[in-house]
């Protein structure tokens, strides 16, 4: 693992992203400590094999956004590596990723699954980075892929003209945001936790509180930031950005408060689990219905954009 010191940001900036680096970091203890602890290069690539076959069951941008297929040498970026399972499935397809992490934590668990693939993450790198301030020159990647990662930085716009900046002419980026006009958000969040609990009326952070939280351990830190966006909020966003496209995914009947619980259990019965969830979140992911696949097309609470820089 190699750190990258800051971009020089003012007291308050800095404050704030050491409360990212925080509970980022005890949500990483809370969901993936167990699971990395015991982790074994056979275990990793029987949970790379299982995690990509959970994308395409999900038609999640890692398998059909990410260009699976054609990544061999190509040098891609991953903002925000989480515990490291997206960049080991990109290395396996042979890619020259560098991943980056505001949290060392993260940056140390996709270290070690580099490692333990061997001549298999040949050119792979993780580092501690802060994505409003990339240590890499310009035009230096193919590919920027980051997953629910720049809703939670203190400057999403910022963060984006990074990611604009160092890919190379023709580049694409690949990032997925949460997506504001998606049931999740407005009934699930704002109704039942911003309305009905008061806590939007109390709380300029009250999506953050309300979301993020998983895994094994208490939550005891709030997390600092979430954002959600609409069609045109992601087009603003990507205005340098060419052919810019956007699907809709991810949505979840056991995320329903109260009710939610008691479907969950029915559909572990009905559907089972899938291993895949493994490296991704550190459990067994419980295997969406027909219907819930189908409503995520509709009022998911994924964005998963595509978008390139021209090659002008």
């Amino acid at each position: 693992m190699t750190t990258i010191s800051g971009n020089g940001d003012g007291t308050e900036g800095a404050a704030a992203k050491r409360g990212i680096q925080a509970f980022w970091g005890a949500l990483y203890d809370s969901l993936y400590d167990d699971v990395d602890s015991s982790l074994t290069r056979e275990r990793l690539i029987e949970g790379i094999d299982a995690l990509e076959d959970m994308f395409r069951l999900r038609r999640h941008m890692a398998a059909i956004e990410m260009p699976l297929n054609s990544l061999k040498d190509k040098r891609v970026l991953e903002v925000g590596c989480s515990a490291g399972g997206h960049s080991a499935l990109f290395a396996r397809y042979g890619a020259h990723v560098t991943a980056v992490d505001l949290t060392s934590s993260r940056v140390r668990a996709t270290a070690a699954k580099f490692a333990l693939l061997g001549a298999d993450a040949n050119d792979c790198r993780a580092l501690q980075a802060d994505v409003e301030a990339l240590p890499f020159a310009d035009a230096s990647f193919d590919i920027v892929y980051s997953n629910g990662v720049l809703h939670h930085t203190n400057d999403t716009e910022k963060a984006l003209d990074e990611v604009f900046r160092v890919l190379k002419p023709g580049g694409r980026a690949v990032i997925m945001l949460y997506c504001k006009s998606s049931w999740h958000y407005w009934v699930n969040l704002w109704l039942c936790i911003g309305v009905f609990k008061g806590r939007a009326f109390a709380d300029e952070n009250w999506l953050g509180k309300a979301t993020e939280w998983g895994g094994k351990d208490t939550q005891k830190i709030a997390n600092p930031i979430t954002r959600c966006y609409t069609a045109g909020d992601i087009r603003r966003l990507f205005w340098r950005f060419h052919d810019v496209t956007l699907r809709k995914g991810e949505f979840y009947l056991y995320l329903i408060p109260k009710l939610g619980r008691f479907y969950r259990r029915w559909q572990i019965k009905r559907y089972g689990t899938h291993p895949g969830g493994y490296l991704a979140y550190g459990a067994p992911w419980p295997v969406q219905s027909p219907l819930e696949l189908r409503l995520g097309r509709l009022i998911g609470f994924a964005w998963f954009i595509q978008a390139t820089k021209s090659d002008q």
